[in-house]
């Protein structure tokens, strides 16, 4: 007999879809000529808005707005979706995102991996989908436990590129109650259609955000994509590089810029995210200064020169108070921690 779950993702009487773009009734299959008709107008309106928000989103942001439209159009009661390795029997994920699940199920879900049905249909059969059903004949000891855990009786993933590549697309479905549908190879096929053109938008918004070069990694250094400019200059800096774990990780806090070698990046974190957290890196110009302002430049320059916060201040006609604020915004920036660090970064750049 089933334990009561610990946490409900909700009846299928409480799902709702919020997409003005299709009604209440029309569930995305091909059933009938109307369901096929409603399905390719939610397909069409899903892809042309993810192209827009490609154009300001990064690629997590993309993401997770992905996950939360393709959920509500397939009556889905929660989802999860991110970047794995599914090329073998050790199942790892890279970096991804949650929609209505609690935050200690990706820590559960690592407890069980070797468990899991889906991910072990994928890499057995070389399929793109595999479903698992809490009321069927096949179990294991892991499956029953998360499905009881969280109250999650219908479950299917949907992966892209797993076979060729190790960093592979995944999407994994809940439904909620003992009555939930079953999915079907319609909706599946349209998770993986859908995933294809997420893919696409998650590589042009790298292109997009690659001046310099630019790459989005986790915390082990796993690179999860990357701009041709960026592989490029890190094959050139670890020759025979393969272009898939970084052999050393910039150390920087987060929103500074910290250096590998000769080359400088820009760090930042991803959000909305659950663990292993990732991270945008953006390669920057040999130049040190050149992402500073006018103003900050100039207050970097003085500081070479050896001029004091006053001297600076008559220099520039500005408040010495003024000046303390462009130096501590230039030391963040450039990851220098006081001006004798600045001064050297600014002259082995001048150097190299």
């Amino acid at each position: 007999m089933r334990g009561r779950p610990n946490f409900s993702l909700g009846s299928g009487k409480e799902r709702r879809f919020n997409l003005p773009f299709i009604r209440r009734t029309s569930r995305v299959g091909l059933d009938s000529p109307m369901e096929a008709r409603a399905a390719l107008k939610a397909f069409s309106t899903f892809v042309l808005e993810l192209n827009e928000r490609s154009h300001v989103d990064d690629a997590v942001q993309l993401l997770s707005w992905s996950i939360d439209t393709l959920g509500k159009v397939t009556d889905c009661d929660a989802n999860w979706a991110g970047w794995a390795d599914l090329s073998h029997d050790n199942v790892e994920v890279y970096g991804s995102v949650m929609r209505n699940l609690p935050d200690d199920f990706f820590a559960f879900w690592c407890g069980i991996k070797h468990d899991d049905l889906l991910a072990r249909d994928v890499i057995d059969t070389g399929s793109d989908y595999a479903t698992y059903n809490r009321q069927g004949s096949r179990h294991t000891q892991g499956m029953v436990a998360l499905s009881d855990r969280y109250g999650i009786d219908k479950l299917a993933v949907t992966v892209i590129d797993h076979k060729r590549n190790p960093v592979s697309l995944f999407m994994s479905s809940y439904r909620s109650g003992r009555s939930a549908k079953a999915f079907d190879p319609q909706q599946l096929g349209f998770l993986r259609a859908a995933l294809d053109h997420i893919q696409l938008a998650v590589n042009r918004r790298v292109q997009r955000d690659s001046k310099g070069g630019y790459l989005l990694v986790n915390d082990t250094g796993r690179v999860i994509t990357a701009s041709p400019e960026a592989l490029r200059s890190l094959k050139e800096l670890w020759p025979g590089w393969r272009g898939d774990r970084m052999p050393s990780l910039p150390r920087a806090t987060v929103g500074g810029v910290a250096s590998i070698a000769s080359l400088r990046f820009e760090c930042r974190a991803a959000a909305q995210l659950s663990n292993p957290s990732l991270y945008y890196l953006r390669l920057l110009d040999n130049d040190p200064c050149s992402h500073l302002t006018q103003r900050e430049r100039q207050v970097v320059d003085h500081i070479v020169d050896g001029l004091t916060h006053k001297e600076i201040a008559r220099s520039l006609g500005i408040s010495p108070a003024t000046v303390r604020n462009h130096t501590q915004a230039v030391l963040s920036k450039l990851g220098a921690r006081n001006k004798a660090a600045l001064v050297k970064l600014v002259h082995s750049s001048a150097a190299d």
